[in-house]
């Protein structure tokens, strides 16, 4: 079976970009198996030449040449939409399955007039995202707005979908009425069941808590810290480990700007971006994971730290609740820090409901992502979506674009 990817992997001249872990563990487990061939299409403006194409690791590699950045945006994304979906008119008949990972990148606009079998991978619902931006008046807030109106206009063009919470769900059923629906949980990076096996390591003298957002307003940065100054009012020794994009001096512009008088650079660590071994130490090492953020649908950070047996405090949104639930898989809290703080130190009091979160969670993130059913689930779904031939008269008109 020949799978075609529309996928943001990136390009090996694109070393500090996001290294979308949940796309690149599902290749690895999917190039193995017997019969499949995998190419994966993406694009860059970083190459010389109009497509670059090559083998590595097993799979093939297509990226086209596009706009930059800034030129993508004032073009409002129609030039790259056309360069990808020229060259998919040109290519889509060589293969069985496409396989669009995300509304969020205009991949149903590229796609719309293929007569092709396709199923798209729901990541977020960028639709959604962008109501709930904190500033109404931001570059993220335009980006998820424009980015939204492609994701409404294209997405009742696609008849296949992979999810995997009742949220992203009920808003794939509500954007493409009639469309069928396949549940899959996405994959998590081997190295942490391989740290999840090994035995427990000393926990340091002082308990940390985990926040791995960076400095991203999105992800409750603000909040966490907030909430974080009135957990150490209660837990003096707990101290608070930062993973992301930021400076020590983003942390105490936070803390001069909101007063927080129980935070200070003793008491807080910024690490850069890290690898998936060393995340997965990392909480390891931890006392629990921070998770206030203002919209997820199924945050790998989340998923990893359960793996880990790292209790997770989350604020209930999007589809969080799917992943947890309140107080046996995790603890759910609002955007507020009072909250926050309040369900963290229900861990840090109470030994018992401790244990149980971590238990529990862990059993349920092991047999959620376990690597064998989510490729067999993958197959599957490869397999129902090439044998279904969508009908013009059942493909749903879209409006011209103006």
């Amino acid at each position: 079976m020949k799978i075609l990817w529309l996928a943001p992997y990136p390009h090996p001249s694109e070393p500090a970009a996001h290294p979308v872990p949940w796309v690149g563990t599902l290749a690895e487990l999917l190039r193995q198996q017997p019969g499949v061939e995998l190419t994966i299409l993406n694009w860059t403006h970083r190459i010389d030449k109009p497509v670059d194409e090559f083998d590595r690791d097993g799979m093939h590699f297509i990226y086209l040449k596009v706009p930059k950045v800034r030129t993508d945006i004032l073009t409002l994304y129609q030039w790259r939409i056309a360069i990808v979906k020229k060259y998919l008119r040109q290519h889509y008949k060589e293969y069985d399955v496409l396989h669009l990972h995300g509304s969020e990148l205009q991949l149903p606009a590229m796609t719309a007039s293929l007569p092709a079998p396709m199923v798209l991978s729901v990541q977020g619902i960028v639709s959604e995202y962008a109501r709930v931006v904190p500033q109404k008046f931001s570059m993220l807030k335009f980006l998820w707005t424009l980015a939204g109106f492609y994701e409404k206009r294209y997405l009742p063009t696609v008849h296949n979908f992979s999810c995997r919470t009742d949220w992203d769900k009920f808003h794939t059923k509500r954007l493409s009425p009639g469309a069928r629906i396949f549940h899959n949980w996405e994959t998590i990076r081997p190295e942490f069941f391989e740290e999840a096996d090994k035995p427990a390591p000393t926990q340091p003298a002082r308990p940390q808590a985990l926040f791995v957002g960076g400095k991203q307003e999105i992800k409750g940065f603000k909040e966490m810290l907030m909430g974080f100054d009135l957990i150490r009012q209660q837990a003096p020794d707990m101290r608070l480990v930062i993973v992301g994009r930021l400076e020590p001096a983003d942390v105490a512009a936070v803390a001069a700007k909101y007063n927080l008088q129980h935070i200070g650079p003793e008491h807080v660590e910024c690490r850069p971006f890290q690898t998936g071994a060393g995340l997965a130490r990392l909480c390891r090492e931890s006392f629990c994971l921070l998770h206030p953020s203002y919209i997820d649908n199924s945050p790998n950070s989340v998923c990893e730290a359960q793996l880990m047996g790292l209790p997770v405090v989350a604020s209930d949104v999007g589809g969080v609740a799917s992943l947890i639930t309140e107080g046996e898989t995790g603890l759910l809290c609002d955007l507020t820090p009072a909250s926050l703080a309040r369900q963290t130190l229900r861990l840090y009091h109470d030994p018992a409901l401790y244990q149980r979160v971590v238990t529990q969670a862990q059993a349920v993130a092991r047999e959620r992502h376990n690597p064998d059913t989510i490729i067999q689930r993958t197959l599957a779904m490869y397999e129902a979506v090439r044998d279904s031939v969508p009908t013009a008269a059942a493909a749903p008109a879209v409006a011209a674009t103006a």
